[in-house]
This record gives structure tokens, sequence and C-alpha cells, in this order.
């Protein structure tokens, strides 16, 4: 009788062998070992990431690798899932140990536990017949350290209590194929035929109503009219940083007078003190981190991005020091609260900080067995680095494990505690407000950088009845434009992609949505914010998430449909939510039966899927943007930036009959979209400096057009 181990990666497996092994010996593809916890035979072998992928259309006919709108929508009847090209090797490792498996051997799935790792493993064994007939379980470990895994191995899962989170992910991955293929072939389509060659015009499920989000965002920004208004403020004379306000706001001067006049009410007038209240107000500290609140934390300290947070903390994770990374929960169980309470002065020694630990008991802030229940919060676990391995932490790991240790340390401290007055101030029984505070306690504040320098307000020492000389004043304001996004904000804990439910009208799929945290999932919303920039949708600049022209083509070509949707994708989170919970196969049919009958009703001859026109000002500016400049040599195409097979830069003509052509690289030298412009419309650049020679000398020259294309032109003079 055997046991084999399925990880999903190799540096997975040393963290098992190294939990697991007395000895152990190095096979190709796998590790045969001897372990106390088993009393038979165990293998450890891994998958590296998904080795089983759904097909491309071509895979299905040859002929569909030709793109064309005669073939959409396509939907197959049977799903192709096929091995990848990389992992055929370690596929075929896999297939061969479980084939040699006997009848009484045993399974362990020990993938990342979450719907993809549940995914990399079952559409492995689904490949393999004979795993049908074997008995399976499941490995659940929130921690990568030699203890907490020792205890998932002794405490597995029957397989099928995860089957359904194998559901949803395979449910969530066709859907997403689906939409991806269908519309993104037919957008592209249809932007060539509309004369714009802007290469591939990616739809997807989830992606593209992010990017509209951001889209409405910066044409709200875009179309911003700030307006003047004012707050009547009554000004203390004896103590000129007391400013009284009222609620009242006028939108202009002749307004606030007019106000005056009705009231009674004088620029220089005399109120009374109506109330004090003086009140002891508690702040306890912020939530553990779940995914989303170190990558929000991370972009507004540091400005990484979301994809490059989720891989430290990966990075972390993997090596043991952090809990598992992609946690939508900021909760821990009693267990994890005991072992980090215990520990608190190792994780003090090791970031050199020297604080209290004052509340030793488990607060529901934090600590919620019933409410934890696939992962946990992201935490130090009890395997802390010695400092030796500490300093070898790269600097983006020291600062995202401190951020981590700091925030949960903030767990133990006191609550913040400061005094706030309120004053009620009465002009001609107008009321005016004042509000300040001071710190008694600084309790966690004392660790949290962002929180440290919060500013205290103190007010003189006024008495109720106590009569004010006033100075009544209108003060000028302004409307603000709304902020622009940044991927803190539209990825991160709290941004829009998990709080979009205020888009939606229906207060049944408001509720969904908010059930589900918004749309994609903690894991996903990284790489969908990555792919949207990296596919030239989106680009950042000063952390702001800015909209291309590529990409305000396409929302402009898909606003009035579905496709953008916030409240269809949050329809389609809820259901795949019901999937994962029930592990129903029946519900998710109807599911991808669902999807498959939007997507023909959308593609067909006699629905116009694309909102645009030849003569669009958002098509004649895309043609415009995207190119470089009229041709020299046809004067019918444009100039434009192209890629070879070889992912080589270079420049040419729109016009297909046309062989104009400048090459991204000449003589070592980058040639930018700028320089290309100043060659084409003045014949001739500056000097351009920082040319290599074949003999590797470094040299300086102008570039000038000729018959022949571009040459070098040494002449000094201009």
């Amino acid at each position: 009788m055997t046991i084999l181990i399925i990880a999903e990666k190799p540096n997975q497996v040393k963290k098992y062998v190294e939990a697991l092994g007395n000895s152990f010996n190095n096979k190709d593809g796998y590790i045969e070992l001897e372990s106390e916890l088993f009393d038979k035979k165990v293998i450890v072998t891994w998958c590296v990431g998904h080795l089983i992928q759904l097909a491309h259309m071509e895979d299905y006919d040859s002929n569909l690798k030709q793109w064309s709108k005669d073939t959409l929508p396509f939907i197959p009847e049977d799903f192709i899932f096929k091995v990848s090209d990389y992992g055929s090797k370690q596929f075929k490792i896999i297939k061969e140990l479980c084939e040699n498996l006997n009848s009484d051997s045993e399974i362990i799935i020990a993938t990342d536990p979450d719907r993809e790792g549940e995914a990399i493993a079952r559409y492995v064994l689904n490949k393999i017949p004979c795993t049908k007939n074997l008995k399976l379980k499941r490995l659940w470990a929130n921690t990568q350290e030699p203890e907490g895994l020792k205890l998932a191995f002794k405490n597995l899962k029957d397989a099928d209590d995860t089957y359904r989170f194998y559901l949803e992910a395979e449910a969530r991955s066709i859907a997403d194929w689906l939409v991806g293929m269908n519309f993104t072939r037919y957008v592209t389509l249809e932007m060539k035929q509309l004369g714009i060659d802007e290469g591939v015009f990616s739809v997807g499920r989830v992606q593209t109503p992010t990017l509209y989000m951001v889209y409405k965002r910066n044409n709200e920004i875009k179309n911003f009219e700030s307006k003047t208004y004012y707050e009547m403020v009554a000004k203390d004379k004896e103590n000129e940083n007391a400013v009284f306000k009222s609620e009242h706001k006028f939108d202009s001067i002749d307004e606030f007078e007019q106000f005056l006049n009705e009231n009674n009410l004088n620029c220089e007038c005399e109120g009374e003190i109506k109330e004090i209240s003086i009140s002891e107000k508690r702040k306890v500290a912020p939530n553990l981190f779940k995914l989303g609140g170190i990558q929000k934390v991370a972009n507004q300290k540091w400005g990484y991005t979301l994809d490059k947070t989720l891989s430290i903390v990966q990075s972390l994770y993997d090596k043991g020091y952090l809990s598992y990374p992609r946690t939508d929960c900021s909760l821990i169980t009693h267990s994890e609260f005991e072992y980090l309470k215990d520990n608190f002065s190792s994780y003090c020694k090791l970031l050199n900080i020297e604080i209290e630990q004052k509340n030793i008991e488990p607060r529901t802030q934090y600590v919620n067995d019933s409410k934890v229940l696939e992962h946990y919060a992201i935490i130090p676990t009890k395997q802390i680095p010695e400092n030796d391995v500490y300093n070898n932490f790269s600097d983006d790991e020291k600062k995202i494990y401190d951020e981590v240790v700091k925030r949960t340390m903030l767990m133990f401290m006191e609550d913040y505690i400061y005094s706030e007055t309120k004053i009620v101030l009465c002009i001609e029984n107008v009321e005016f407000k004042l509000t300040g505070n001071v710190a008694k306690e600084q309790g966690w504040k004392l660790l949290d950088s962002e929180n440290k320098n919060s500013k205290e307000k103190l007010l003189p020492n006024y008495k109720e009845n106590e009569k004010l000389s006033l100075n009544l004043v209108p003060k000028e304001l302004n409307t603000k434009p709304p902020k622009y996004l940044t991927e803190a904000t539209l990825g991160g804990e709290g941004g829009l992609m998990e709080n979009c439910s205020k888009f939606i009208e229906n207060e049944e799929l408001k509720g969904n949505l908010k059930e589900v945290h918004g749309i994609g999932t903690p894991a996903t919303r990284s790489s969908i914010v990555k792919s949207l920039i990296d596919r030239g949708y989106l680009e950042t600049k000063k952390k702001h998430l800015m909209i291309t022209p590529k990409g305000t083509l396409l929302c402009s070509a898909l606003e009035n449909t579905n496709l953008v949707s916030v409240e269809m994708t949050a329809n389609w989170e809820s259901t795949l939510k019901d999937i994962s919970e029930k592990g129903h196969r029946i519900r998710q049919n109807e599911f991808i039966d669902s999807i498959k009958q939007y997507i023909k009703q959308m593609i067909n001859s006699d629905n116009k899927l694309l909102k645009l026109e030849s003569n669009d000002k958002n098509i004649e500016k895309a043609i415009e943007q995207s190119t470089i400049c009229n041709c020299p040599k046809c004067s019918n195409g444009r100039i434009k930036k192209l890629l070879s097979k070889n992912k080589k830069l270079f420049y040419a003509c729109s016009n297909k009959d046309c062989d104009f052509i400048i090459f991204g690289m000449i003589s070592n030298k980058n040639i930018t979209p700028q320089i290309v412009k100043e060659i084409i419309e003045k014949g001739k650049t500056k000097t351009i400096k920082g040319f290599t020679s074949k003999a590797g000398k470094k040299f300086n020259a102008k570039l000038k057009l000729t018959e022949k294309g571009v040459e070098f032109d040494f002449n000094k003079k201009k």
C-alpha cells in the first residue's frame, strides 16, 4: 500500500518532506520518503502550476486558427482539457505513479488550499482513469511551517468535502474561456472592419466591467466642473483658531447675506455657548490583514502593484513565515491567537520594537472560530526567522513581513483612548458647532506609523452660557472632482472591485454582491488589474490608473452592452458562490448553459454588438493615437509601432502594399516613436547620443531620411 501526495509546485514539496520525512530519496519528478506519520510507503510528486488547461479553439478544429466572424459564436458540446506543453513530462510521471498504485493505496491532494489549487489537482486526476477507484484525501493547511503541516496531515479532510471548490473553479474557468474566446475574437474583428488595427481587443467576464469602472471614473473627472459654494462660520475674536461651523451652505454671497437678514444676524455679533459635552472615546486597532488589506497598504506606502504584493506574500508563505496569502478573511481562531500571544516577545525582538502586551484575551473583532471557514487572516506563523535568515530577506520581503507582524501585534496593544469635546454655540437661534479631541492613551498608535502622528485639536477652555464676540463670515469652498483610482482603490480592500454593489440598483443583486465580496476573487483581482495594464487598456501615472485610448475605445464601443455591466457579473458571481457552497454538478451545468445562451444572444446577425461607426470621434481619435504620422512613401497609410515574430520592435506603414520600414534598434540605440516622427516630418533628427559601432565604440549622430531609408548624418551643421 502506498500514499501518493500530489503537491502544486516543487518548493511546496520541500516543506512537506521537511514536515513528514525521516529519510527520503530524490527521484525524477517525485520523492520517496519514510514517515512516522504514515505506516505506508509515501511518494510526493508535484504539478507545475496548471498542468492541464482548456484547449484553444484551433485544438477543436485546425480551421479555427483563422479568426473569422463566420465561426462565432463557438460553443463546444464538450470541453477539451489538454496537457500543457511545458507540463507534459511531469504529467507523464504523475500518470505512471498513479497507474502503479494498488487498489488499497491512497492519494492525498496537497495543492494550495483554494479553488485553483483544487482544480489543478482534479484536472490531473480526471486525465488518469485509474484514480477514480482510489481513495482520495485532502490536505488543507493554512501554513507551510513544519508543525502546522504535521497537524494538517494528521487531520486530512475527505476529498468529497472540497470537491465543491473544484466545481466552482471549473465553472469559473469555462465561463471565462467562453466569454473571452468568443467576444475577444468578435470585438477584434469588428474593430478591424472599422479600420482599427490595434492588435487584439481582449474581452473578459470580470476584466471588462473592471475596466469600465476606471473608464467611468476618468470620464467623471474629465467632465467635472468645479462649483463655488460658501459655508457660514463664526470666528471667535479672542481665539483665532476657534472657528464654529453651521450646517448652512450657500451658492453665492447674495444668498449668504439674505440669510443674515432673514435671521437678524450681523457680521459682527455676539453668541452664547449653549452646550459643552465631553466624552471618552476608544478606537480599537485595525483588523488583521486579508490579502486586499496588505495589498492596499503596500500600494499606498511603497507603490507596489497588487500583483507584486501577492507575489511577496506568496514567497513568505512558501518559506513558512506567513500564513496562506489568498484569503478574504480578517479573522483568526483561538488556536492562532494562543500561539501569537505566546510568541509576542519573539516577534517584537526580531523587529527590534519595544511594546507591552496588554490585551491578552481574544476579542471578537479579531478572533471568531465560527466565522473562519476556509482560511484565516494573513499572520506570522510559529516559524519565526532567525536573524541571519531575516537579514537575507529581500527588502520587499522585509517590508511586507514587518507590516504583517506589526499589524498582528496591534491586536495585543491597548486601545487608542481620546477625549472628544463638542461645543454648541447659538447666535439668534442659529446653531454653530465646534469639535476637538485630545489623546489620553496612545495605545496601539505607538506602533502604527500611519496613525501615530494624527493631529489633536485643542479647544479654548469655554464654559456653558459664556458669551463670545464673533465675526460671521462666508467661507469660500469649491466642489472637488472624484479621485483617480489607484490599484489599491480599485482592487485592494474596500476598493471598487470589492464594493461595486454601489453600481447596482436591484436590491437582491446588491445583497448578493455584498455576500460574495464584489467581482473577482482576492486571488484574481491582482492578475485582472495587471492584465488590463499589460494589454494596453490602463496605464499608471503617479500611482493613478489612467484609461488609455485603446481602453477608451473598447469601453465606448461596449458601453450599452452587458459586457461592461457589474450587475450581470454580480449575478454570475452569486451563482458561482452557490456552486461553491452546495457543490451541485447540476447547478454548475445550469450556469454554463446560461453563459452559452448569453453568448449566442449577443453574437448573431441581427444584433450589432459594437455601438460605433467609422466616423465616430472615438474611432478617429483611436486611429490617430495608435499611429505616429502619415507614411512618407505611399501617403496612403499611417506609420505604426509593431513587433516582429521574435519580439523585435519596428515601425511600418499600415498600408499592406507599402514596404516602408524603420527598425526599432539602430546601432544598439532604441528608436522611439518621437524619433520616428522627427525623421519623417522634419527629414532629419537632432544629434542623438549613444549609438554603438560594430567595434563597440560609442558615437553620436543625426538620423536622416533618404530614398534608401534611414541613414546616419554626421554633418554638424543644422
